[in-house]
């Protein structure tokens, strides 16, 4: 076999202006270490310039899909890696860049990787939807909680929505001018929360047109108890067509909701899992705990939650039982296309 048809294994330190490149031979020798910049051009170049048949792994990473997309075309595999399995790189004593890249490189030639999984184009555009929607969320929660601590500030103490209507704002501004605050200050705190409350209505539209192509799926999901629209978007986006994760086991852990256990010598302990997927940990767990508030037992779940109550199991521990059994059900609905129904709470273990 000629010695370009060997396949060479390429690990890449990727940054936002440069990126460090190491090849592995097929007998696991460093036959080239380069720093190129972080250009179409310069990339493709160097990939060029190795010949034969060629592998290539790099960290996932903000630069990883523009990176991954450029060198795709010129190699015979890429790997997308997650950094927190890399503990050569990341408790390395001996740690920069150019060895960070090597040991890619090594780590890609003994086959000790673990690759990410990369969903097709709709289900990520699905994803930077609903990740865009709840850093807006999120920042409409921080201005209303900035408002009322300026009220608190100048001596107001006040409770509720009404102080962010505009049909009420007035009332709580005259408090301010008569306590002496500063109105010009409120009235920026004001025109910031009005800002971030049309920015989040126009993420709600845009999830809303990124959730077209998936209709069928978002409406099975919406008739599950304590599933929204928001949360059936990120059932969708994340869990996909419902076969990415073969097993109940693994989509607890996916979600969250799975136990971690701390065992030697046949002594331990178990408790909840602290990893997972933090949004759709978030669904299934807002899922239960609107199951949970429920007045009325009006369904299988509710019927779950008030048995587990009477039977004297904690509520925390409860309430993650009913989560598990959410993503369970949530899982079947993407793979069958089934809505909601009592009869599949009971049936589906």
């Amino acid at each position: 076999m000629k010695p370009e048809a060997l396949m060479k294994h390429i690990g890449m330190d990727v940054h936002s202006t440069t990126t460090q490149i190491s090849v592995i031979s097929d007998r696991g020798r460093e036959i080239k270490r380069s720093s190129v910049l972080t250009q179409e051009a310069d990339l493709v170049a160097f990939l060029d310039g190795v010949p034969g048949p060629k592998q290539v792994a790099l960290e996932e990473s903000q630069m990883a899909d523009f990176v991954t997309r450029i060198v795709e075309p010129h190699v015979t595999k890429v790997i997308r890696c997650l950094p927190q399995h890399n503990r050569l790189i990341s408790e390395s004593e001996k740690k920069c860049d150019r060895e960070d890249a090597k040991v890619l490189a090594e780590l890609l030639y003994l086959g000790k990787l673990k690759s990410v999984h990369h969903a097709p184009l709709g289900y990520r555009q699905l994803r930077e939807g609903v990740r865009a929607y709840c850093i807006a969320s999120r920042d409409l929660t921080r201005a209303k909680n900035r408002l009322k601590a300026f009220y608190l500030f100048n001596g107001v103490h006040c409770v509720g929505e009404k102080v962010y209507s505009q049909r009420h704002r007035g009332k709580w501004m005259e408090k301010i001018a008569q306590g002496s605050g500063n109105l010009k200050l409120l009235q920026r705190q004001y025109a910031q929360m009005d800002f971030y409350r049309d920015n989040k209505t126009e993420h709600v539209r845009i999830l809303k047109e990124l959730a077209k192509r998936f209709r069928q799926d978002v409406r099975c999901l919406k008739s599950y108890p304590g599933v929204g629209f928001v949360g059936a978007c990120t059932f969708v986006a994340y869990l996909e067509d419902g076969w990415r994760l073969k097993n109940k086991r693994r989509l607890w852990q996916y979600c969250g909701v799975g136990m971690r256990f701390h065992e030697s010598n046949a002594r331990g302990h178990r408790s909840a899992s602290r990893k997972g997927n933090r949004l759709v940990k978030n669904a299934v767990m807002t899922a239960a705990a609107s199951i949970a508030s429920r007045r009325n037992a009006d369904n299988a779940l509710s019927q779950m939650w008030r048995s587990g109550l009477e039977a004297g199991v904690e509520p925390d521990r409860l309430k993650r039982n009913l989560a598990r059994k959410v993503a369970v059900l949530v899982q079947r609905s993407l793979r069958f296309k089934e809505e909601y129904d009592d009869d599949r709470v009971v049936t589906t273990q």
